[in-house]
């Protein structure tokens, strides 16, 4: 994983009293690990001795909304130049391909958790710095220094994929079956699902393209990623049974219809997998992430029905980094995530927090406050999908 680091923390003397916050944890954390240096408020024009600034009746969000300002002890408005600076500070993360952030914390611009208040008594308040708010409104995980990740998200993705196609063998083996069936969506997790699957049995996996209602794009994606990785793969239509047996339901359109019927496409998706499975002697192997599995993200019995979870360990994050060490379309990695329930569907509107605010809960035990309780609800509801139905005592 790669990062973007406040560069005072590496010694790089840009604090607004021309010092630096050098910090030695950091710099230990970092070895071994791809990152670049950024200072957004000098990226945003500012000089180096400055005067002092804080966030004046708000956070870094609202300042990049214009619904609060950056201003200097004597009363300078700098909200353009912090504004400025965020902005590069995307723009660097992106074209590095960073995907997280390790920030000075408190500061107007890097704060990842908390600001001065504005005051400039040295009180802090909850909110993020403006540059700290553009790069999660990028995606980016912010991290600070008084807040490192824990080691076990940046992980080794050779090793990953190692471990991941040895395991695939291994089990599949041991069902005494000869390889393995998986579905092909045109999404990211379909797509490493395949890379992996096309290393563990290059001449016994088959990718299945499952249209059912759904846009060309993702069809089309999901045979660039075919191609791509050279899958044998073939296409089944499942639209004429899809409308057969909600013809056969009768629906009346009553409450709960719509997500009772989009639930049918992942549920026969799963029994078409489980037939051409069956016929070739092979397992299902699901395409399911730790992220979408913690909260309960899929369909019982339907994408979740499967034999194996490959990336059932990895966190969605981690699944967009293992796609670019194994090299995938960026087409594809850039793509939104969604499940295809129906026209317009997103994951993250569907589920009401973005996939970096639920790994980072995951991953530390906190995001942004306002989603902690929408994640730990969506936890709590979908407990019933990670168990085994319920057996009555006698």
């Amino acid at each position: 994983m790669r990062f973007v680091v406040s560069a005072c923390l590496l010694g790089c003397r840009c604090k607004y009293s021309g010092d630096s916050n050098s910090n030695q944890k950091v710099k230990d954390f970092l070895t071994g690990k791809d990152y670049i240096a950024i200072c957004p408020e000098v990226d945003g024009g500012l000089s180096v001795p400055r005067e002092t600034a804080e966030i004046i009746r708000g956070s870094g969000l609202q300042v990049l909304q214009g619904c609060a300002q950056v201003l200097t002890k004597s009363g300078k408005d700098v909200s353009g130049n912090y504004c400025q600076g965020g902005e590069i500070a995307v723009e660097k993360a992106v074209e590095f391909g960073a995907q997280a952030a390790i920030l000075k914390e408190r500061s107007p611009s890097c704060g990842t958790g908390s600001v001065y208040d504005g005051s400039f008594s040295g009180s802090v308040v909850s909110g993020r710095g403006v540059a700290a708010a553009a790069l999660a409104a990028a995606g980016l995980l912010l991290f600070s220094e008084e807040d490192l990740p824990e080691e076990g998200l940046f992980v080794d993705y050779q090793e990953v994929t190692a471990k991941i196609v040895a395991w695939l063998q291994e089990k599949i083996s041991a069902a005494g079956a000869k390889g393995c069936v998986f579905g092909l969506s045109g999404g990211i997790d379909s797509a490493v699902v395949a890379a992996l699957a096309q290393q563990a049995y290059p001449q016994d996996s088959l990718a299945v393209i499952l249209p059912v209602e759904s846009g060309p794009e993702d069809v089309e994606d999901a045979w660039i990623v075919a191609r791509h990785l050279g899958l044998r793969a073939v296409e089944i239509n499942l639209d004429t049974v899809y409308h057969s047996f909600i013809t056969a339901m009768d629906t009346r359109n009553s409450p709960g219809d719509n997500l009772a019927v989009a639930n049918v496409k992942p549920r026969l998706r799963m029994a078409a997998l489980y037939y051409l499975a069956a016929k070739s002697n092979c397992l299902v192997v699901g395409t399911g992430n730790k992220s979408e599995i913690v909260t309960g993200f899929f369909t019982k019995h339907g994408d979740a029905g499967v034999d194996l979870e490959p990336l059932g360990g990895l966190v969605k994050t981690q699944v967009w980094e293992l796609a670019r060490y194994l090299q995938l379309p960026e087409k594809i990695i850039q793509k939104r995530p969604t499940a295809g329930l129906w026209p317009g569907q997103t994951d993250e509107d569907e589920l009401g927090f973005t996939y970096h605010q639920l790994d980072e809960y995951i991953l530390s035990g906190t995001t942004d406050p306002h989603v902690v309780e929408k994640i730990e609800s969506a936890i709590l509801r979908s407990r019933h999908k990670q168990e085994m139905p319920p057996v009555c005592p006698l």
